[in-house]
């Protein structure tokens, strides 16, 4: 949904929210500048602090620990500073922003997932972060420059706090018992596949997962194949993956599913849900999912079995990059302090304290290399390919991703369904998505 959608949609909302900010009576949830809390300084003289707030929506997913232990090594090392950490449900956040934006009263600070970075750089709700960027030390810079430092026409709106990329996991008792090893290409992906699957005793390779609401499993399920394929999803923001090898790459997903029959039925309906719980309850062998489908899985089925291996290579080997990425607001009035709260966040201790409390992945490449990423042969394989791949998010190119997913999956959808010949799927997709970014031109 664009920002000027979101702003009609809710512009009604601006007169009194009631969460987190309110127009018609003292903020709640967002920083009050109007009232800052005291602090006594040299002498016992009373020194305002400064509040800096980081509206986020991990509270549900993490619980409250990690974001207090957070909030406390902050103000430890910046007693000046006030960090009040406020929540939101994830589904609310969206149009939340866009109405505090439009009101001028924000929080300083913001979660965003993956597909808000450039729709929100593009609506000039976050501010560009490069003057301060570039102001730090060469060795801050080199750490943190990982998938979520891409720039959007030229300027970076965001930095990496989670991360994570696309690898395989597989059940090691069914590879077993088929005397196979993990697969490392396409042609042994499939070979595989074929073994493994036997429609007749509910027994399947992997779920086969297209749904198009939510639009979110095209990033496991077909972008790597079109990257591993050697093909582009975009380039000078226009898309290119109607090419020869995002033909080839739709033509080996239809294949394995049409073709060979190794993927559960209900491809069209099935989404991330369905594919963590195939593979749980060991109905799937294989399942294509970030570091974050570890714990799921354990948590699951506390028995299961699995390893992690990289992503299969096609022409080329690829994989795709997601996580969550902290971007600060374009009308905060606490930049400067905002700004030493971002820089906080995005030290290495930080990082790798808040994956071993959340069971996340850090962005920082120092943080991938602390002895806990390292020894975990799971959590190793990311951390090998966000270094030898280089992964991408290609949300961060896309000023309307919620959109331009749901265009690509429905022309998929087509092609799935031989209503449309794959080049013309991809074809009527690509125009779908430069009619949105011509819109940003």
């Amino acid at each position: 949904m664009t920002f000027i959608k979101n702003q009609r949609r809710l512009i009604a909302m601006l007169a009194c929210t009631t969460f987190i900010l309110s127009a018609c009576s003292a903020p709640s949830g967002v920083v009050n500048n109007n009232n800052p809390a005291p602090s006594t300084g040299a002498a016992g003289v009373s020194k305002a602090k400064t509040k800096v707030t980081w509206l986020q929506y991990w509270k549900s997913e993490v619980g409250e620990k990690p974001l207090n232990d957070l909030k406390a090594g902050f103000e430890a090392k910046n007693p000046d500073i006030e960090l009040d950490i406020q929540d939101m449900p994830f589904s609310q956040m969206h149009d939340k922003l866009v109405t505090l934006h439009a009101a001028g009263n924000v929080p300083d600070l913001i979660l965003l997932t993956s597909p808000w970075v450039a729709e929100f750089a593009a609506s000039g709700i976050t501010e560009p972060l490069d003057t301060y960027y570039n102001a730090m030390p060469k060795e801050f810079q080199t750490s943190n420059e990982g998938p979520y430092w891409s720039p959007w026409k030229g300027k970076h709106y965001g930095m990496g706090f989670i991360t994570g990329n696309t690898a395989l996991f597989y059940n090691k008792k069914k590879l077993a018992e088929a005397n196979l090893t993990p697969p490392t290409t396409w042609d042994e992906y499939r070979s595989a596949s074929i073994k493994l699957a036997d429609a007749s005793k509910n027994k399947f390779a992997f779920t086969g997962n297209m749904a198009s609401e939510p639009p979110s499993t095209i990033n496991t399920e077909l972008w790597p194949f079109i990257l591993q394929a050697g093909g582009k999803l975009t380039e000078n923001n226009k898309a290119v993956f109607n090419s020869p090898e995002g033909v080839k790459a739709l033509e080996y997903y239809k294949g394995l599913i049409k073709t060979d029959k190794v993927a559960t039925p209900g491809e069209l309906s099935a989404g991330e849900k369905e594919k963590r719980s195939n593979f749980s309850a060991e109905n799937t062998a294989f399942m294509f999912d970030g570091p974050w489908g570890i714990a799921i899985q354990k948590t699951a089925n506390p028995n299961l079995d699995f390893g992690v291996v990289p992503m299969p290579k096609g022409a080329v080997g690829a994989t795709i990059a997601g996580g969550g990425a902290i971007g600060m607001m374009s009308k905060s009035k606490n930049k400067d302090a905002a700004w030493k709260v971002l820089t906080y966040m995005m030290e290495p201790s930080t990082q790798i304290a808040w994956a071993k409390a959340t069971n996340n992945f850090p962005h920082n490449k120092t943080a991938l290399k602390d002895d806990y990423i390292q020894k975990n042969p799971l959590l190793k394989v990311f951390a090998d390919q966000n270094e030898s791949l280089k992964p991408i998010n290609p949300d961060l190119q896309l000023p309307e991703s919620t959109v331009m997913r749901k265009i690509m999956i429905n022309e998929i959808q087509n092609y799935l369904t031989d209503k449309k010949t794959a080049q013309q799927a991809l074809d009527d997709a690509a125009t779908g998505w430069n009619a949105v970014f011509d819109k940003y031109k």
